[in-house]
C-alpha cells in the first residue's frame, strides 16, 4: 500500500498532473527509500518455484459474524463476489468443526462462502455465522490495533470501484491514492489504492496497477475485478517472531522487508512521519495469496480488544495447503508453536472430507494447515 496521498485531478489536468507527480517523486528521498528502487524484482515475479514450497499461498480467510446480511452487501454487491450458502450443518459435523476451530462447545452456527470463480487462484472467504452473540476483535477502524487489518482486492477499474463503494455508503481511511511508481525496468506505471471501511471493523483495499503491470491477483477479464488476493496484519513488537513463523514453519519467503514512513495524507489514515517495518511474505513460487506485516516503530503495541482469532467477530484465521502436513507439524512442535488442533479429518460444504490442523501464530491469529488433495 502506498503512503503518500496524491489526489486525482480533473481529466483536463492529467497530463500536467502526471508530469508534476513524476518530478516530485524523483526528488523525494522518502519515496526512494520506500521503493527499494527499480533493480528489484516485481512482487508477482517469484525467484522460486511452487515445487519448492512447503505450504502454498493463503487459500481461505475465515471470518466470524453475527451480521451476515452486512457481509453479503459488502462482498457480493460491493466487490462482486459469488455467495454460496448459508449452509446448515448436521449436529455431528458441527461438533467436529467447533472442536477443530476452537468454537464454544455448544456453538450454533452456519457456514457461508464468498469467492470469484471467474478469477482462478483468488482467496475464498469462509464466514462462520454464529447464532450466539459474540464480541468484535477490533474496536475501531485503522491500522493501529494488532491483528488482521485488510483484505486486498486487486482490479483493473479502481476509479469505477471507488465511485461504486462511495455510492453504497462506504467510507475510506483516506482519499483515493494516485501515484506513478517505478517498474523493475525503471519506467513508470500508474498506481491507485483506497482502503474502505466495511462491516465488523473489516477493511478492504481496492488496488490497481496500470501501464502493463500485472495486477496482484488474477482478475475477471469481463468485469476487471479480482481478489481477494492478500491480507495485511499489524504485528507491532513481534515482526521477527511472525517472520520466523511464516518462513520457518510454513516455508514462506520474504519479497520485501523495508522501513517506510507515512507521508502527508497517508493511505493508512495516519499522521505523517510514522516509521514502520513493512514485510511482504509469499509462498514460494506464488503470485498472490500473500501476507503483509506492519510493525510500527517508536510506538507502543496496541492489543486488539479481543484476541484476533475465532470465535470473535472479524478476520480470525488464514488457511494454507501442504503436501507435507507432518513436516509442518514437526516444525511447529520443535519451535514451540501451540498446536490447537492436531491433524484430523473433517468435512464441510464444498470441500468434502479433508485433513487439517490449527496452529496458533505468535500474534494469536489461527492458521489452518490443510493437507492438499492429490
Amino acid at each position: 500500500m502506498k503512503l503518500t496521498n496524491f489526489q486525482q485531478p480533473p481529466a483536463y489536468f492529467k497530463g500536467f498532473y502526471y508530469l508534476a507527480l513524476l518530478v516530485f517523486m524523483l526528488l523525494s528521498s522518502e519515496w526512494l527509500t520506500a521503493q527499494n528502487l527499480s533493480s528489484q524484482r516485481d512482487l508477482t515475479e517469484p525467484g522460486s518455484t511452487p515445487e519448492e514450497a512447503l505450504c502454498g499461498p493463503v487459500e481461505i480467510i475465515t471470518l466470524c459474524t453475527n451480521q451476515p446480511d452486512s457481509l453479503v452487501i459488502f462482498f457480493e454487491q460491493g466487490w462482486g463476489l459469488r455467495k454460496r450458502g448459508p449452509f446448515t450443518i448436521s449436529a455431528r459435523r458441527k461438533k467436529m468443526l467447533a472442536e477443530k476451530w476452537q468454537l464454544p462447545s455448544q456453538a450454533n452456527f452456519q457456514l457461508m462462502y464468498f469467492d470469484r470463480p471467474s478469477a482462478p487462484g483468488t482467496i475464498l472467504l469462509r464466514v462462520i455465522i454464529l447464532k450466539q452473540e459474540v464480541s468484535l476483535i477490533r474496536s475501531t477502524y485503522g491500522p493501529e490495533e494488532n491483528g488482521p487489518f485488510t483484505i486486498g482486492f486487486p482490479n483493473a477499474r479502481q476509479e469505477e470501484v471507488h465511485s461504486k463503494m462511495l455510492s453504497m455508503g462506504y467510507n475510506t481511511l483516506a482519499p483515493m491514492q494516485a501515484a506513478l511508481l517505478s517498474k523493475p525496468d525503471g519506467t513508470k506505471y500508474k498506481y491507485l489504492e483506497t482502503i474502505y471501511k466495511g462491516p465488523e471493523w473489516i477493511h478492504a483495499v481496492g488496488i490497481e496497477r496500470g501501464n502493463g503491470m500485472p495486477q496482484l491477483s488474477n482478475i475477471d477479464s469481463l468485469t476487471g475485478l479480482g481478489g481477494p488476493a492478500y491480507s495485511a496484519m499489524n504485528v507491532t513488537g513481534m515482526s521477527d517472531t511472525m517472520i520466523s513463523f511464516l518462513t520457518n514453519i510454513l516455508g514462506y519467503e520474504l519479497r520485501r522487508d523495508q522501513v517506510w514512513t507515512t507521508g502527508n495524507g497517508s493511505a493508512l489514515g495516519l499522521p505523517a512521519g510514522m516509521p514502520f517495518r513493512f514485510v511482504i511474505a509469499y509462498a514460494k513460487g506464488a503470485r498472490s495469496g500473500h501476507l503483509l506485516l506492519m510493525d510500527f516503530k517508536n510506538k507502543q503495541s496496541i492489543p486488539s480488544t479481543h484476541p484476533p482469532h475465532l470465535p470473535y467477530r472479524g478476520i480470525g484465521m488464514f488457511s494454507v495447503t501442504t503436501d507435507q502436513i507432518e513436516e509442518v507439524l514437526t516444525r511447529a512442535v520443535q519451535a514451540g508453536i501451540r498446536v490447537l488442533s492436531p491433524p484430523q479429518f473433517s468435512r464441510e460444504p464444498g470441500r468434502g472430507n479433508f485433513k487439517s490442523m490449527i496452529l496458533l501464530a505468535p500474534n494469536q491469529v489461527y492458521f489452518e494447515v490443510m493437507e492438499r488433495k492429490k
